[in-house]
């Protein structure tokens, strides 16, 4: 039996269908894997922006922090005031049903963080649009260097060994670093960039000390060779130096700059 012209346009127009089909709703199909969230940032402070990046960042909120995963994150440059919109594009299959996640953002002016998020603020389920981020004034850490005199309290996560002499810098602002590593007294150059800090080689005297104090010294010169950054409290008193991991090396508090922190039987 042969096949009328009309069954042969009638099976055209099906394919011709079926292949538009397919070329519409694959894109379709490829946006449908992603979730976009829409919002702004803002802050405070009366305070004009000159032109900066806004960096926003969404979290798994059940950690905290900066160990908080960052599932996905987005940057632009904006030269209008705040609060500035965004919009944050997710992939799907990195969210969980019943999981929380949150948001926090960086506001850097010409590389430096002005503003950024305390807290960060949780996204509520289902809300994908309205979504607003208040920002703070940055920490200390990026408004001033880490001048001063700082007596150690940590090495690494643990406490300076109780009955060892912790210890003690004097940074200038010029990077000049002078003070005692707890068995010797040191000297040495810090590099500061930013939030990035390194160090020199780290000249000490050789006094002998009793091995309390040599361990203290020898994990102190290894934690500051380690040291890749810097992080300083808001309140100006703490001066954490940490990895290139942000894992901190060493933990400092502020001291008075006239004090003697000379060690027992060190002379400066």
């Amino acid at each position: 039996m042969g096949v009328t012209p009309s069954f042969l346009r009638r099976s055209l127009l099906v394919a011709a269908v079926c292949g538009v089909s397919a070329a519409v709703f694959s894109p379709l199909s490829a946006q449908a894997a992603t979730t976009t969230l829409r919002g702004s940032v803002t802050y405070r402070e009366r305070m004009a922006l000159p032109p900066a990046v806004v960096e926003i960042r969404l979290r798994d909120a059940s950690q905290t922090g900066e160990n908080a995963p960052v599932l996905a994150r987005t940057s632009l440059r904006t030269t209008r005031q705040v609060p500035v919109p965004f919009t944050l594009k997710v992939d799907r299959a990195l969210l969980n049903p019943g999981q929380s996640y949150a948001l926090d953002a960086t506001i850097f002016v010409e590389g430096r963080p002005w503003f950024t998020s305390s807290t960060p603020t949780p996204v509520p389920a289902g809300k994908k649009a309205g979504l607003l981020l208040v920002l703070n004034r940055a920490s200390a850490q990026t408004a001033r260097s880490p001048a001063g005199t700082w007596k150690a309290e940590r090495l690494g996560d643990a406490p300076v060994a109780a009955g060892s002499n912790p210890p003690v810098l004097t940074i200038a602002e010029d990077g000049t670093l002078s003070g005692f590593s707890g068995c010797n007294r040191v000297r040495s150059k810090a590099t500061v960039d930013g939030a990035r800090i390194t160090f020199g080689p780290m000249l000490t005297t050789r006094m002998a000390c009793l091995p309390q104090a040599m361990m203290t010294e020898q994990l102190f010169l290894k934690n500051m060779e380690a040291t890749r950054g810097w992080h300083l409290a808001p309140t100006g008193d703490v001066l954490a130096l940490v990895d290139a991991q942000d894992k901190p090396t060493v933990v400092f508090r502020r001291q008075p700059a006239d004090a003697d922190h000379a060690a027992p039987g060190v002379q400066p």
